[in-house]
């Protein structure tokens, strides 16, 4: 499978929201994770934004209605540091705008194809959470 390029790096904050909704919305394009706690997939499926996860947890499924909600939703996941404070780590939120242009370049870097095997992956939950409704 050929990969399809990201395109140009985007040089503003708006730039790469724009960019991530078009990869996204092309439908070719995902974000996923995995670790030893399960396995996640943030993309465009059937005209809506899913993230679909599957771990030791359980499983979960969300919708985020538009645009605003995922660029919000990816922006939360992503908008921190972490900085030293009295010898330990900690989150810090306080973002340079330079720091916050990083960030959202680096989640462009997260766009992966949207394999086959990650469709079945959020074909399954959907159909998961489906059946719920007829029990």
């Amino acid at each position: 499978m050929q990969v399809p390029p990201i395109g140009p790096e985007a040089s503003t904050i708006v730039e790469c929201q724009q960019l991530l909704l078009k990869k996204l919305k092309s439908g070719e394009f995902a974000m996923s994770s995995s670790d030893k706690e399960g396995y996640r997939v943030l993309c465009y499926y059937h005209g809506a934004f899913l993230y679909a996860e599957i771990g030791d947890d359980g499983t979960g499924l969300s919708r985020l209605r538009n645009d605003e909600i995922l660029l919000d939703y990816v922006w939360r996941k992503n908008s921190y540091k972490f900085v030293e404070k009295e010898g330990n780590y900690q989150r810090s939120y306080d973002l340079t705008d330079a720091e916050r242009l990083e960030r959202w370049q680096a989640v462009l870097t997260k766009l992966t194809p949207f394999t086959e095997s990650g469709k079945q992956f959020v074909t399954r939950i959907l159909a998961e959470f489906s059946a719920l409704e007829r029990e």
